[in-house]
C-alpha cells in the first residue's frame, strides 16, 4: 500500500429477542450480525470498503484502495501503538434462558396485576467491537446487556397503551422488575388532581433537545442555540453533561469511537458545572475547525464518518432525590413529541405523570403539557439531577426542576 494508511473497525452483535403478546410469550428470535468496514487514507483522501457477513478482508482492503479515485476529502489517521481491551459482560444469557426469564416474568405481573396486559418484547445483547490501524492502534471492547421493554394496557381501557416500563442493566433481577413495575401499577387508579407549585421531575431524555446545538459544525456556522458562547456560563452549575465512554456502562458503548479515538479518562465533558466547555466533535470537523475530540465519531459500516451522540449523559448532583425534593413533585412517566424554538423555548405533551413524595409514587394526574424555556429550566429553576429512587432495576436519571404546567 505504499505510504498509504488504513484502518479496520468489526462490529459483531447477537440479539436474542422474546416477543411477548397479550400476556403470552409468542416467539423468540436469534439474529447474529457482523460488520467489518476498512478506510485507506493517501494524503488527504479516503476510500471506504464494507461487507455484511464473513469477508475476505484482503480483498476489502483492495476494494477501500481502489475507491481513492473517488477523491472523497478527509485527513489521515495518526498516533502511535496502543493496544487495551475491555470487557463487561456480566451476565450473558442464551436464548432457553431468556424464553424462561420471559415466560416467569410475565407469570408474575399477570398474578399480580391481573386487571392489565402486558405486551412487547425483551431483548439480550451480547456485543463485540474491535478497531485497528495500520499504526499498530488495537482497540478491543465486548458488552453484554438486558432489554426490558413492556407496553401496559389496562384491561379496562380503550387505549392501545396506557403505560411503557423500559430498563437496560447488565445483569437481570426478576424482583426488581417486579417491583418496579408494582411501583406504578400499585397507584395506577389512584387519580389525582395536578398539585401547585411543585417541581417537576423529568427523564434526562429532555437534554436530547440540546444536543443538535452542541454539533461544532452547526456551532461554527452560526446556527446554534449557544452562538458565540463556548467558554461561558450558560446553565446552573448543577448541570454537567458529557460524552462518557467508560467501560462499565450498560448500552454497549465502546471506549473508543468510529474512528479509533479514545479521550483521556474515557470522558469527554461538553457543559461543566453549567459552562459550556466543549463541543461534539470527530476527526474532520476537530481539524477543521481547530477544537479537541470528544470521541463522538459515528459511521454506518461504509460511510463517511460524522458527528455522533452516542455516549452523552447527565452526570448526577451530589444530593439524592429525596434531599433535592422536600415535599411533593410530579413525576413524567409518557411524553408525546416535544419541540423547541430557536430561543429555546419548549413544548411537551404529557401523556402519563405521577405524585411523588418521599421515594413513593402516590397516583396519576389527568393529562397536561410543560412549557419553558432551556435557560429557566436548566439555568436558574434548575434544583438538581438526581437517581430514581422509585425505581430499583431501571437506571432512571432524573431532572428536578420548575416547570410552567398547562393545564
Amino acid at each position: 500500500m505504499d505510504d498509504k494508511k488504513y484502518e479496520k473497525i468489526v462490529e459483531h452483535t447477537i440479539s436474542r429477542s422474546v416477543n411477548i403478546a397479550a400476556n403470552k410469550v409468542e416467539s423468540l428470535r436469534v439474529s447474529e450480525d457482523l460488520k467489518t468496514v476498512i478506510r485507506v487514507y493517501d494524503g488527504e483522501k479516503v476510500g471506504i470498503a464494507g461487507a455484511i457477513g464473513i469477508c475476505d478482508e484482503n480483498s476489502l482492503l483492495e476494494q477501500a484502495e481502489s475507491k481513492l479515485v473517488q477523491g472523497i476529502p478527509y485527513s489521515g489517521i495518526s498516533g502511535s501503538s496502543t493496544v487495551r481491551e475491555e470487557v463487561n459482560e456480566v451476565c450473558p444469557i442464551d436464548g432457553n434462558e431468556i424464553v424462561e426469564i420471559s415466560r416467569s416474568l410475565v407469570e408474575k405481573l399477570c398474578a399480580s396485576y391481573p386487571d392489565f396486559i402486558f405486551s412487547n418484547k425483551i431483548n439480550t445483547e451480547q456485543y463485540c467491537e474491535e478497531y485497528e490501524n495500520s499504526l499498530d492502534v488495537r482497540y478491543k471492547y465486548q458488552g453484554a446487556n438486558v432489554q426490558i421493554g413492556l407496553a401496559i394496557k389496562a384491561k379496562s381501557s380503550a387505549n392501545i397503551m396506557d403505560l411503557l416500563y423500559s430498563a437496560v442493566r447488565g445483569s437481570y433481577s426478576e424482583e426488581q422488575v417486579v417491583s418496579d413495575i408494582g411501583a406504578l401499577l400499585d397507584v395506577y387508579g389512584n387519580k389525582l388532581e395536578i398539585p401547585e407549585d411543585v417541581p417537576v421531575l423529568i427523564p434526562s431524555d429532555i437534554i436530547e433537545l440540546l444536543i443538535p446545538h452542541l454539533v461544532a459544525e452547526k456551532y461554527m456556522a452560526g446556527s446554534s442555540l449557544f452562538n458565540g458562547r463556548l467558554g461561558e456560563r450558560i446553565f446552573s452549575d448543577k448541570l454537567n453533561l458529557v460524552v462518557s465512554r467508560k467501560p462499565d456502562n450498560e448500552y454497549n458503548i465502546p471506549f473508543f469511537d468510529r474512528e479509533g479515538t479514545v479521550v483521556e479518562g474515557d470522558e469527554f465533558p461538553l457543559i461543566n458545572n453549567g459552562t459550556l466547555s466543549g463541543l461534539i466533535t470527530y476527526r474532520r470537523s476537530a481539524e477543521n475547525l481547530n477544537l479537541p475530540l470528544s470521541g463522538s465519531a459515528a459511521a454506518d459500516f461504509d460511510s463517511v464518518p460524522s458527528a455522533g451522540s452516542e455516549g452523552i449523559k447527565l452526570l448526577t448532583s451530589d444530593n439524592s432525590l429525596k434531599e433535592l425534593v422536600r415535599g411533593k413533585a410530579i413525576y413524567i412517566s409518557v411524553t408525546s413529541g416535544g419541540d423547541m424554538t430557536p430561543a429555546g423555548d419548549f413544548g411537551l405533551p404529557v401523556l402519563l405523570a405521577y405524585v411523588y413524595e418521599d421515594g413513593k409514587l402516590l397516583g396519576t394526574l389527568p393529562e397536561f403539557s410543560l412549557s419553558g424555556n432551556v435557560f429557566d429550566v436548566l439555568g436558574g429553576d434548575l434544583i438538581g439531577i438526581a437517581k430514581n429512587d422509585v425505581f430499583s432495576f431501571a437506571d432512571e436519571t432524573l431532572i428536578v426542576s420548575k416547570f410552567k404546567i398547562n393545564k
